[in-house]
């Protein structure tokens, strides 16, 4: 049964633009009782804004977006995001951006925009937050290692990219933070970790999987060695995922998403076929997603939405159409699949 969204829920928009990501984070409302939106890639801009105008009509939010974020900088990321830059109505606080360097003409225009328009230009690297009310915003990748190795070692540009993990707390979390050490049981380690966690993964792949798994590991309690090993948060859990690169070969190993066991997981793409001779009969198969991943989420109980309806086809018929997730605070993702074509606005749900 569909639930209304209510002032207090965390709302991902991932708007169906074909083989490509673009993500509308509209987050709570304030004190005013406004909300406000952040963008996470934007290759379509006209899309981007209509949805924009339309969202603030059905719940109005403040036209001053906290941040745009370019995962990486290749074009089916960043293609609408100059235009969105200098756009008069959405202005941007701040540009959240991975630090990887590109030569296009495309993120040179993005660079230029900001020193015109003033925006603050953030390098993001793993273990940075930032704080949106009780939505607590975390980044898991680029690792600093590899951010230091860009253009000089082979760190391809999908490697690059920001991952950023999302959790919809029921408290204010710096209050709750300040408390953590004043007891003698730990906030942290009481916590269901994963249950209100949506991660956007970019076009990461397994050099970046490898550090992020790394620097952020699964810690567990056991009754041999209870005063050496702490059970806390596993921050890779999740219950919604925004799976890396398209749902490619590369897009994650099975380990890692055994760490995440993401309940859903949305894939943006748009059906490719490639065919290989390799030695013996053509083999071909689908790109996007691959089926290496499709096994590897399905191994793991994921509920897979693609925007272009590839994989839900293969059970019925499906229209492509842009996802919406809804987290309220503390709460299980909840989702809605819209119809929309890649030319086509969609409508804004008030209820999923």
């Amino acid at each position: 049964m569909p639930t209304s969204i209510k002032p207090e829920d965390l709302v991902f928009h991932f708007l169906n633009v074909g083989f490509g990501d673009n993500i509308v984070v509209e987050f709570p409302v304030d004190k005013a009782g406004k909300r406000s939106y952040g963008i996470v890639d934007c290759k379509d801009f006209k899309k981007t804004k209509q949805y924009l105008d339309k969202l603030m009509d059905a719940r109005p939010g403040r036209p001053e977006l906290e941040f745009v974020c370019a995962t990486h900088p290749h074009l089916d990321h960043i293609g609408g995001i100059p235009s969105l830059l200098e756009n008069e109505k959405y202005r941007v606080k701040e540009f959240w951006d991975s630090g990887f360097r590109h030569k296009s003409q495309t993120y040179i225009k993005i660079l230029k925009s900001l020193l015109l328009q003033g925006i603050e230009l953030i390098r993001i690297s793993s273990g940075m937050e930032w704080y949106f009310g009780k939505v607590q915003v975390t980044a898991l990748a680029p690792s600093i290692r590899l951010r230091n190795m860009y253009a000089t070692y082979g760190v391809d540009m999908n490697n690059a990219s920001v991952v950023l993990r999302f959790e919809h707390h029921i408290e204010d979390v710096i209050s709750a933070r300040s408390v953590e050490y004043t007891g003698s049981v730990s906030l942290e380690a009481e916590r269901q970790a994963g249950r209100s966690v949506v991660i956007l993964s970019g076009d990461a792949e397994y050099d970046s999987w490898s550090r992020i798994t790394e620097e952020f590991p699964r810690l567990e309690r056991t009754d041999s060695n209870k005063p050496l090993v702490k059970k806390m948060v596993n921050y890779l859990a999740c219950s919604a995922l925004k799976v890396a690169h398209h749902g490619s070969m590369h897009s994650a190993p099975l380990d890692v998403y055994e760490k995440m066991i993401p309940e859903i997981a949305v894939i943006s793409t748009e059906q490719e076929q490639s065919t290989k001779q390799t030695g013996g009969p053509p083999l071909t198969r689908g790109l996007f997603p691959h089926p290496l991943a499709i096994i590897a989420l399905e191994e793991c109980g994921a509920q897979i939405l693609t925007t272009d309806g590839s994989y839900e086809s293969e059970k019925k018929p499906t229209p492509p159409g842009s996802i919406v997730i809804v987290v309220s605070p503390g709460g299980k993702p909840r989702w809605a699949k819209l119809d929309d074509t890649v030319t086509d606005i969609p409508r804004v749900l008030e209820e999923v």
